[in-house]
Parts: structure tokens; C-alpha cells; sequence
């Protein structure tokens, strides 16, 4: 088994959470695919003589006539085969009778076979000591591309409960061929060679680690991929040994109920024990399976095929609001803290001084603890402001000036978690737990919080909540909530309340008639951690997680997540501490900080790490290759980005060719005729000069100072270069005079 580390990152209430529930998973992986008490299975030792086939220009795939079981697919145009289920195993199937589990040799499971079409459709039909129990429909439907696999038509009698069907390996690949590898999306993105890796399996749901449920399998001619549309699925890696040979496949796990919420950040797991508290997440679900070679024709058949699969069905385009501005998140004030209490005066103070020293940088500042007695207290209610940082006529006046040097200042808020003792407190909104009690979520700053059940609150009060703080306080174009796509299990929220029951599929709806809302208003939402499926809805995301968590033995850390994504949306990024901060440019950060009284967003902050990564916003990544540890992204435009992790080293050179920044040192242009320049250690800057500047007597190069006043510096230029010596980090403005 492999090792799961998580890291401290910051203090915000998602950050740095325990990974235990992979371990979990894991465990009841093993368990489930054991034991013959939980599950009903078919499985034949070989493939039927005489499958069904389903067949078009593109494809031909073998199908299993007496059992949903995908044998083979055939890629016409090189003739290249990837297997599936090599085991040749029946789906499993897990549900109770009343609240006791069941037992295989009581059980017999059935399936009946029409073919229409490009379609097949499996009744499953299960009995239980001859009575009759689960039904339940698999539909597959070939496309252009691949195979849909519907799930529907579910039917539970007598008393008996249907969890979770799962379908095994859907996409496999096999060590004797030359190229045998298997892509997750766990921590950004992991690539695992099938002949190198250990044997295990990892069950990957979405949470702050898995942002989509996609697995990626090829060959030396074949790639497969396999997605879901349900935020509710499973989705499980495996590689295992049979007879002499590894294989390597993705199996997906189709829920319909649950019994329990894993809240292993917040306390013990606890199963309901009736049946009535088995909470229906869902009653149809698909899973989707694409099947290419070389999908972008650049010689060879890689996962980077199968992120450029998934990209197209993405439907979103990055906000151009963001496309100049940096994203801040400014904690003001935390309850109980003396070493965060910034006061509106105050933030005014920095951005007016940042304004000098940046040639007034657009950006947007998320407020934490403007509300209240600081971030994380009051809410739902948001009613009252800080009067420690100076209430709210300070606010105001803090809102309304810094749009003088062009910056938004707007909320950080939260729509999942509530507190007692506050006026908006409604316990009827609250999710319930499996046994019946209200759900507690997180004890932040010495406060109790509760969650919020999302589609129950939007249709009762939260829509009106938004109504009222976008009236009351002006704040325009942009807005951030907390954990709306964040947090451990990446914003999926479950009510077991019988009269109220809600999974993750109907809380999404909630989320996104809060987001819509927002929207009508005028103001886009960003939110917390990155999760595939908000997309398209949130304008932008804090973080995509990129830990140095080990999955499997010998796997490689790639930027998966990012190479789907970047020209789709923006997103900021959260590195372990071993990981370094070149990282985040290869991935495609958005330009983005996080400040406190203590870390203070600086011009340096502007010039070395937002600027250049402004100038790649909304571009697709094209091509992804690692020469040792240089890593390289290119983009669409001929753009490029290298590091170098272990060495710490980094450069970003625009499709014209000019290298805007490199190992913590930036000339960027940020206007006709103006650029930006700054090293961290200081010392000499040296970069090309722009070919339009013919005339260096019109080249100037001042220092800008925090009062408003700049230092005009020498420069010279040879060899087509423009050099200055420069103090550690601070901020020059070059600029070519007419």
C-alpha cells in the first residue's frame, strides 16, 4: 500500500486536512470485493465464444451477451486493441435487506439481453432466498468515440436496499505490450507504468485531493478513457497480477444509496442502523467511455491524449475579468487572534502603497474577517461588520476607494457552514446525520458549526441571503464562498433527513442556484478548492491541490488536472512544503496570494509571480514532456514554460519568443510601451531589449517607491540586452519614451 501524506498549508478550514479517508476507502475496497456476505457477482474464467458486437467506422467492441461485460475494443484505424475486464467479471452488487447484509449463497442474480441498434440493454433481475429483491437496468450505447453505460430503472422490493452496483474494469491495459500505463487525477495528476508499480487498488471519490472521477489507461496504440457525469460515482485504479502478466484497469462504482457520510475530518463514522435514514443519492447515473490513438497527431499515444479527450467535453471558457488581475486573499481578523487584526484604515494604507509601486496593479481582494468578530464567525448571518477593523461606514469607504488604483474589493463568505448562536441560525436548513441528529461540521475558533443542506437553504433563505448582502454592501463583479467546491470532499453535501433527503447531485443543484443568483447580480463566484464538476459555474478557483502524496510504486507526477483545464477556467494552486514554487508555473497558477498582518502582498509578489502568469491566462497547455527533471509545457499560441523543480529553476518566454521571466527575476510588459522588473535577490537584471525601443535615449528606468516617488536608475545595453543592477525585490518600471 502506498503512502498518503497530507501537509499544513495555511489556516483557512480546508487546508491541510488528514487523508485518512483514503485509507478507508481502501480498506472497504478490499472488503467489498471479498466478501461473498456483501455482494451478488457472475464471473466466467474465459470470454464467450460468441459476443455481441457493437460496430461502427471508428470502432468495434465485443460485449458479453449473457452479463454486462465489455470484452475488447477495436481501434480501426491501426488496428490497435486495448482489453477490457481481463478477469471477465460480472458487475458486483451491493444492498441489504432491511439493515442486515446479505449473503452470496442466498443470492442469485440474473440478466436478460436486448439488443437495438448501437445499443444493449441488461435488466438485471436479483433474488434473495428466492424472493425476489433488486432490479435494475445497464444500457450500453455506442457513440462515435467510445461507449455510455446508462444506469437506470432501479426497482428494490421487499424490503430490501440496493447501495451500489459496480462495474470492473471497464478499461485495462497489459504489461507485455511496450507501453502499459494508467493516469489519475489524485493530486493533479499521477502517470503509473503498469510493468513498475505496486499491486493495490485506490478508490478515488471527489474531494479536495480528486477533482474529477476520470481514469486514463493506454498502449503503445491505444488509449481509453473513463468518465462519469454523476458527482456521486466512484472511480477505482487497480493493478493486479494474473497468471504470469500485470494488468493495469479502471472500474467505476455507480451509487444509488448511502448509509453513512465519511466525516473523518470531524469525528467518527457512524452507519444508520434503519432503513429509513438510507439515503437515496440517486436514481440514474452514466458513465462514459472514450476510445482514440494518437488524438492530436504529435507521434505518439500518451495521457496528454486523453486530457485533450476530456477537454472537449468541457463546456467553459475562462472569465475575461481575470484575465489582468491578480486574485488576493486579505485575512483581516480571526476571533481570538491578536497577530490578524488589520483594520479597513489600514488595508486602504497597503493598497495605496502597493499602487505606487506597481503603476496601480488590477486586482481583486477577498476580505476574510470582515464580518463579525472575524473569518469564520457569524454565519449564516451576514448582517453585521467587524467593528474591530472600524464597522461599517470604514468598510464602505475601504470598498469605494480602492477602486480609485484600480482594485475590487470584495467578500470572502461562506454558504455551508452555520452557527447556533447567531440570528441567522435555522436548524431546519441544517443537514441531518444517519442517526437522525443535526450534522456537526468543524470547531473554528472555538465555535461549533453545523452544515448547511444547500438545496433546502437556496430554496428557503439563501437566495435571499445573496439578495440582502449585495444590497447592503456594495460590492461588484466578483464574490468568493468558502468551500462551495472545496473542503474535504470537494463540496459534495448529504441530508439524510427522511422528509429532506438530499445527496451531493441535488445540494449541487442548491450550490448552483446560489452561484446563479450571484451571477444575476452582476457578480462572478469564485470558490475554494478546485472540483471539475463546478466548472462553467464558478468563475474561478483557490486552489488546485498538488500534493507529493505516493499512490502507487515508481509513479510519476504529471499535470493532468491543468492540461484539461487551463484555456477552460482559471485556479490558483496549494504545493506541499517539498514541493517548490516553480511548480506552479509549469501547472498554469493563476496569478494569486495570500496575505495576513504578517505576509503582506508586495510589488514583488506582482511583478515576480503574477505578471508572467497573467500573460498565460486562458490559453490551452498543447504539449507536456519531462527531460530528466526539466519539465516543459507548451501552449497552443507556441508559449512555453520550463522548470526545473529539484533545481529550482524556471523560465517563461511568450509565442514571440521574448523570455519574460526566469528564476525568480521579471521583465514583463505590462502596456505599449511599459514594463515591469524585479529580483528577488537583486543584483543585475539583464533581458532582451524590446525590438520596437530603436532609440535608447528614449529608455528609462525608475525605481518606485512606497510614497509615490520614483529614483531614475542607470541601465545600459549591449548585445541587444537591457541590464540594471536592482535591490532584492524591488519594484522598476522601464519605460520607452516618444
Amino acid at each position: 500500500m502506498g503512502n498518503i501524506f497530507c501537509f499544513n498549508s495555511d489556516s483557512s478550514k480546508a487546508f491541510g486536512r488528514p487523508s485518512l479517508k483514503n485509507l478507508f476507502l481502501l480498506i472497504l475496497t478490499q472488503i467489498l470485493w471479498t466478501s461473498p456476505a456483501l455482494q451478488a457477482q457472475n464471473r466466467h474464467d474465459r470470454p464467450e465464444p460468441d459476443p455481441y458486437v457493437l460496430e461502427n467506422a471508428n470502432l468495434k467492441v465485443e460485449l458479453g451477451k449473457d452479463r454486462p461485460v465489455i470484452y475488447q475494443y477495436l481501434l480501426k484505424e491501426n488496428n490497435g486493441v486495448l482489453p477490457s475486464n481481463p478477469n471477465n467479471s460480472g458487475p458486483s452488487v451491493l444492498f441489504f435487506q432491511g439493515s442486515r447484509s446479505v449473503m452470496r449463497s442466498h443470492t442469485k442474480i440474473a440478466y436478460k439481453a436486448s439488443r437495438k441498434d448501437n445499443s444493449i440493454v441488461y435488466h438485471a433481475n436479483i433474488t434473495y432466498d428466492n424472493k425476489q429483491a433488486i432490479a435494475f437496468d445497464l444500457t450500453y450505447i455506442l457513440t462515435g468515440k467510445g461507449i455510455n453505460i446508462d444506469f437506470n430503472h432501479v426497482v428494490e422490493s421487499n424490503n430490501f436496499y440496493l447501495f451500489n452496483v459496480e462495474l470492473p474494469d471497464l478499461i485495462s491495459v497489459e504489461s507485455t505490450d511496450p507501453v502499459s500505463k494508467l493516469a489519475i487525477p489524485a493530486d493533479a495528476g499521477r502517470l503509473i507504468d503498469v510493468k513498475k508499480a505496486s499491486i493495490k487498488n485506490y478508490e478515488y471519490e471527489i474531494d479536495w485531493l480528486n477533482s474529477i472521477l476520470a481514469g486514463i489507461a493506454y498502449n503503445s496504440k491505444v488509449i481509453g478513457v473513463m468518465d462519469t457525469k454523476s458527482i456521486e460515482n466512484h472511480s477505482i485504479v487497480s493493478v493486479y497480477e494474473r497468471g504470469d502478466n500485470k494488468f493495469g484497469s479502471f472500474s467505476m462504482r455507480l451509487e444509488h444509496r448511502l448509509r453513512e457520510y465519511d466525516l473523518a475530518e470531524f469525528g467518527t463514522v457512524i452507519p444508520a442502523t434503519d432503513p429509513k435514514y438510507f439515503l437515496k443519492v440517486q436514481d440514474s447515473c452514466q458513465v462514459e467511455i472514450s476510445i482514440a490513438g494518437d488524438y492530436d497527431g504529435d507521434g505518439e499515444v500518451s495521457w496528454v491524449d486523453g486530457s485533450k479527450l476530456l477537454r472537449e467535453k468541457v463546456n467553459a471558457v475562462p472569465n475575461a475579468y481575470y484575465q489582468d488581475k491578480t486574485f488576493v486573499r486579505a485575512f483581516l481578523s480571526r476571533k481570538g487572534s491578536t497577530a490578524e487584526n488589520v483594520s479597513f484604515d489600514e488595508e486602504l494604507g497597503r493598497i495605496k502603497k502597493l499602487a505606487a509601486q506597481t503603476d496601480s496593479a488590477a486586482y481583486v481582494v477577498y476580505l476574510l474577517g470582515w464580518q463579525y468578530s472575524g473569518h469564520d464567525t457569524g454565519y449564516p448571518s451576514v448582517d453585521k461588520v467587524n467593528d474591530s477593523l472600524g464597522g461599517y461606514e470604514k468598510l464602505v469607504n475601504l470598498i469605494r476607494e480602492a477602486r480609485k488604483y484600480n482594485v475590487n474589493i470584495t467578500f470572502y463568505d461562506n454558504y455551508d457552514d452555520s452557527y447556533p448562536d447567531h440570528p441567522g441560525w435555522d436548524a431546519d436548513v441544517i443537514c441531518r446525520d444517519p442517526q437522525g441528529n443535526l450534522m456537526m461540521g468543524g470547531t473554528w475558533d472555538g465555535e461549533q458549526s453545523y452544515l448547511i443542506s444547500s438545496y433546502k437553504y437556496a430554496m428557503k433563505s439563501g437566495l435571499n441571503r445573496v439578495r440582502f448582502t449585495l444590497k447592503r454592501y456594495p460590492v461588484e463583479k466578483a464574490y468568493f464562498i468558502d468551500v462551495l467546491a472545496g473542503g474535504y470532499h470537494g463540496g459534495r453535501k448529504y441530508d439524510f433527513n427522511p422528509s429532506s433527503p438530499a445527496g451531493a447531485v441535488k445540494n449541487f443543484e442548491g450550490k448552483l442556484k446560489i452561484i446563479d443568483e450571484f451571477n444575476k447580480q452582476g457578480l462572478d463566484v469564485a470558490t475554494e478548492d478546485f472540483t471539475g464538476f463546478f466548472v462553467g459555474h464558478a468563475g474561478t478557483f483557490g486552489d488546485i491541490v498538488a500534493f507529493d502524496n505516493i499512490y502507487f510504486k515508481d509513479e510519476e507526477q504529471i499535470p493532468l488536472i491543468p492540461l484539461i483545464y487551463h484555456g477552460k477556467t482559471s485556479f490558483g494552486m496549494k504545493v506541499s512544503s517539498r514541493s517548490l514554487n516553480v511548480k506552479t508555473f509549469l501547472y498554469g497558477q493563476r496569478a494569486q496570494s495570500f496575505t495576513s498582518l504578517r505576509s503582506v502582498y508586495t510589488p514583488a509578489d506582482y511583478i515576480l509571480d503574477a505578471l508572467p502568469k497573467q500573460k498565460l491566462y486562458g490559453l490551452p497547455m498543447k504539449s507536456y514532456h519531462r527531460y530528466g527533471d526539466l519539465e516543459r509545457i507548451v501552449y497552443e499560441d507556441g508559449s512555453v514554460v520550463e522548470t526545473d523543480v529539484k533545481a529550482n529553476t524556471y523560465s517563461v518566454r511568450l509565442k514571440d519568443g521574448r523570455v519574460i521571466a526566469r528564476n525568480y527575476s521579471s521583465f514583463v510588459p505590462v502596456k505599449k510601451d511599459v514594463y515591469m522588473a524585479c529580483s528577488m535577490n537583486g543584483g543585475l537584471i539583464s533581458y532582451p531589449v524590446p525590438r520596437e525601443w530603436t532609440d535608447t535615449n528614449k529608455i528609462h528606468v525608475f525605481k518606485l517607491n512606497s510614497d509615490g516617488t520614483r529614483n531614475e536608475t542607470d541601465f545600459k545595453t549591449e548585445n541587444g540586452n537591457i541590464s540594471f543592477n536592482s535591490d532584492p525585490n524591488a519594484p522598476y518600471k522601464v519605460v520607452y519614451v516618444e
